[in-house]
C-alpha cells in the first residue's frame, strides 16, 4: 500500500472524530434529526480545521441506510470517489462553464445514495458569472440534491448566495485540542517527542488541525521520530528562547548597536525572520501578562520563569505594551516588503529608539511626561549670547534714542497724561507711524459709509 500523509490518515470519517467543533456537529445532527435537511449550506472558517471532512460525514450521515446495507458507498465518500458525492476545487474550476456542468449534473437523480451532494470547495473564488449561474439553482435545487459551500473567506460570497444557505461557521480549533491531537498521533505512530515540542507544534499550527500533523510529519522524518526541542527550533527555523530574551532585554534599554548585531546574528543562523518578528510579539504579550499576574490558558502566551523575569522588572507594563504595539503595526509591513531583512532591522531600530526617549515610568493620570536627551549647556549658553548680540546691533544701527520709548515696569495708570507726553510719544518713528495708520483706516472707514 502506498503511503498515506498523516494529515489524511488521521482525518475524521464520522461526528465523533472530530475535534474542537462541538456546535457545527451539534447543528448538523439537529438537521439529521428533525429531518430538515437545508438544501444549501456554507461551512466557513480557517483552513485545515475540518470544513471539507464535515461535509463528507454530513454526505455519509445523511445517506446511512444506503451505507449501512453497503460499506462501499462510505468508503467511496471517504476517498472522494463516490459519483453521489461530488468535490468541486472552485480554486482551479472557477469559471461559469464549469458550473454549468455542475448545475446539468445536479438535475440527474443519485445513482447508490438517497442524497446527491455538491461539495464547492474554496468556493469564495468562483468568479461573478458562475455565482449567478448558481444563483437559480441554490434556490431551487432538484429533490434529494444538497449543495455544501466551503470557504475560508465568507465576506467574498455574495449575499445573493448567502441569503439561500444555511450559515455554518468553524472555528480555529484551541491550544489544548491540538496538543492532544499530536499525542494522540504520536503514540499510534511510535514517535518520541517532548512536551516542549508538543506546545511548539500547537502554536506553530495557528488553530489548524491540518498543520499541525504536517509539521509533526515533517520533523518526524527528518528527526528519525525522535524530536526534541532543540532540534525541533533549528528544523522549523525558530529562534531560541534564549536569544529572544536578549534582544528584547537590549531594546529596552535603546541599546540599538547591541541589537542590530544580534539580529544580524539571527540572520546569519539562518532563523525565519517573520518568526523572529511573532516570537518578538508573542514574548512581549507574555511580559505584560506576567507583570500583572494574569494566568492565562493561551499556549501562545509563555510561563516566564522568575529568574527570567527578573532581568525585567525594572521595565513597566507601559513600556512593554508600546514596544507590542509597535511589533503588532509593523508586522504587517514585513511581511510584505520585498526585503524583509532591511524592513525587519528598520523596526529593530526604531524600537530602540523608542525605548531610549519615553519614560513610562513617570506617566501619571494628571500629566504624561516624555524623558528628553541631556541638552549641550555651552552651545546653548553660546547660541542665547549670540542671539542677544545681534539685537543689540540692530538697534545700534537704528540711530533712535531709546530713552523716550523706556518704560517702567509698573505704572500707576494716573501716572500717565498722554496730553503731557504727547510730544515725547511722536519723537519716535514707530509711533508716529502707527498713528498716521489709524487716521488713514478711519478715513476710509468715513468714505465707505457715506457711499
Amino acid at each position: 500500500m502506498s503511503y498515506v500523509v498523516l494529515a489524511r490518515k488521521y482525518r475524521p470519517k464520522n461526528f465523533r472524530d472530530v475535534i474542537g467543533q462541538e456546535t457545527p456537529v451539534s447543528i448538523l445532527e439537529s438537521f439529521i434529526k428533525n429531518n430538515s435537511i437545508p438544501h444549501a449550506l456554507i461551512f466557513c472558517g480557517g483552513r485545515g480545521i475540518g470544513k471539507t471532512s464535515m461535509a463528507r460525514i454530513f454526505a455519509k450521515a445523511i445517506n446511512s441506510e444506503e451505507i449501512n446495507s453497503n460499506p462501499q458507498i462510505g468508503d467511496d465518500i471517504d476517498g472522494g470517489k463516490s459519483l453521489d458525492v461530488i468535490e468541486i476545487d472552485a480554486a482551479s474550476n472557477n469559471g461559469v462553464d464549469q458550473i454549468r456542468d455542475v448545475i446539468d449534473i445536479s438535475q440527474y437523480s443519485s445513482l447508490k445514495c438517497k442524497y446527491k451532494v455538491f461539495i464547492i470547495d474554496e468556493a469564495h473564488m468562483l468568479s461573478k458569472a458562475a455565482f449567478n449561474a448558481l444563483l437559480k439553482t441554490l434556490e431551487e435545487p432538484s429533490d434529494n440534491t444538497i449543495f455544501i459551500l466551503a470557504t475560508t473567506e465568507v465576506e467574498k460570497i455574495p449575499i445573493t448566495i448567502s441569503s439561500r444557505c444555511q450559515l455554518i461557521s468553524f472555528t480555529n480549533l484551541n491550544s489544548s485540542k491540538i496538543e492532544d491531537l499530536i499525542k494522540k498521533v504520536c503514540n499510534r505512530e511510535n514517535i518520541k517527542i517532548d512536551e516542549d515540542s508538543i506546545k511548539l507544534l500547537a502554536n506553530e499550527a495557528n488553530g489548524s488541525a491540518r498543520d499541525s500533523l504536517s509539521i509533526l510529519e515533517l520533523l518526524s522524518n527528518s528527526l528519525n521520530k525522535d524530536i526534541k526541542y532543540k532540534n525541533a527550533i533549528s528544523k522549523l527555523g525558530i529562534t531560541p528562547k534564549e536569544t529572544i530574551y536578549l534582544i528584547s532585554t537590549k531594546i529596552l534599554n535603546g541599546n540599538v548597536k547591541d541589537s542590530i548585531e544580534l539580529f544580524s546574528e539571527i540572520c546569519s543562523k539562518g532563523y525565519d525572520i517573520k518568526k523572529f518578528i511573532l516570537s518578538l510579539m508573542f514574548f512581549f504579550r507574555s511580559l505584560i501578562y506576567a507583570k500583572l499576574k494574569i494566568d492565562s490558558e493561551d499556549s501562545t502566551i509563555e510561563k516566564i520563569n522568575e529568574n527570567i523575569l527578573t532581568k525585567f522588572k525594572d521595565f513597566s507594563v507601559h513600556e512593554f505594551e508600546n514596544i507590542f504595539d509597535n511589533l503588532i503595526s509593523s508586522y504587517n509591513s514585513i511581511i510584505k516588503s520585498p526585503n524583509i531583512k532591511i524592513s525587519a532591522e528598520t523596526t529593530i531600530i526604531k524600537l530602540c529608539l523608542i525605548s531610549d526617549f519615553i519614560s513610562f515610568e513617570t506617566i501619571s493620570e494628571e500629566e504624561p511626561k516624555k524623558k528628553v536627551k541631556n541638552i549641550n549647556n555651552d552651545n546653548l549658553y553660546k547660541k542665547k549670547e549670540l542671539e542677544k548680540s545681534k539685537i543689540n546691533n540692530a538697534e545700534k544701527s537704528n540711530g533712535e534714542e531709546k530713552n523716550s520709548l523706556t518704560v517702567e515696569p509698573h505704572v500707576e495708570e494716573e501716572a500717565f497724561n498722554l496730553k503731557e507726553n504727547k510730544d515725547k510719544l511722536f519723537e519716535s518713528e514707530s509711533i508716529k507711524s502707527l498713528f498716521d495708520t489709524f487716521d488713514c483706516r478711519i478715513l476710509e472707514i468715513e468714505k465707505e459709509n457715506q457711499e
